[in-house]
């Protein structure tokens, strides 16, 4: 039977997922700190073995932002098992580099704990913040500053593998929104096998902003997989 694994994002954790309803089984993960060597790509991958881990039998694995990252290695890691991937918002694989002033921004986020600074983080990315707002800043809050440090190293330093075209050989679905810090366009090319949804009245966190529009978009992705 299959299964979809879902993959949060930076600060994010499994609870956003949550209004997700699909008609399979599915189940979402907590990443957590890991130990790993310095190089580039080195924690993506820490963090793609605890995804890999849950993984049995066939699977389609859904990933938000820095969670599509990591989607991307997983299909990689295990095409046997990956029927498909959907990426969310996705940062490129390649990472995403900063501005000096944006990453003090970012790392300022991270390392807080103050809720008002959580929330305005959240709300710049924000399209649709009623009942978003407030799940947001409570995964902000229960991320470790060690762990938000870390996943901010992660995303926009990226893996070595986001420099070639991709080597997922499964179908993968781009989902875009009203979001200004990502782009379909930006991923598209590197995939063989892709295509796109947008989401309408959402930002960068589609899934939770407009879940029902989530859902059915995910769902359809599935269906036509197992055809």
């Amino acid at each position: 039977m299959t299964t979809v694994v879902f993959v949060h994002g930076f600060m994010d954790n499994a609870s956003l997922w949550n209004n997700i309803r699909l008609p399979l089984a599915a189940r979402a993960v907590n990443l957590r700190h890991v130990d790993v060597a310095a190089g580039r790509g080195a924690i993506l991958a820490g963090y793609r073995d605890q995804v890999l881990a849950v993984i049995d039998g066939p699977t389609v694995v859904v990933g938000h932002s820095m969670g599509a990252q990591i989607a991307e290695l997983v299909a990689v890691a295990r095409p046997e098992a990956v029927l498909g991937i959907a990426l969310l918002t996705a940062i490129p694989l390649a990472g995403y580099p900063l501005s000096p002033e944006q990453a003090a921004v970012f790392e300022q986020g991270a390392r807080s704990r103050d809720a008002e600074v959580a929330a305005e983080g959240r709300r710049a990315l924000l399209v649709n913040s009623a009942g978003a707002l407030e799940a947001l800043v409570t995964a902000t809050l229960a991320t470790p500053p060690e762990m938000a440090l870390q996943e901010l190293e992660a995303w926009t330093t990226g893996h070595p593998l986001g420099d070639e075209p991709s080597k997922v050989d499964v179908p993968v679905l781009l989902i875009g929104s009203e979001d200004t810090f990502t782009s379909v366009d930006t991923v598209a090319p590197r995939f063989t096998d892709v295509r796109t949804a947008r989401v309408a009245g959402a930002g960068h966190w589609p899934h939770v902003e407009q879940p029902a529009a989530m859902a059915g978009i995910l769902t359809d992705f599935i269906e036509e997989l197992g055809k």
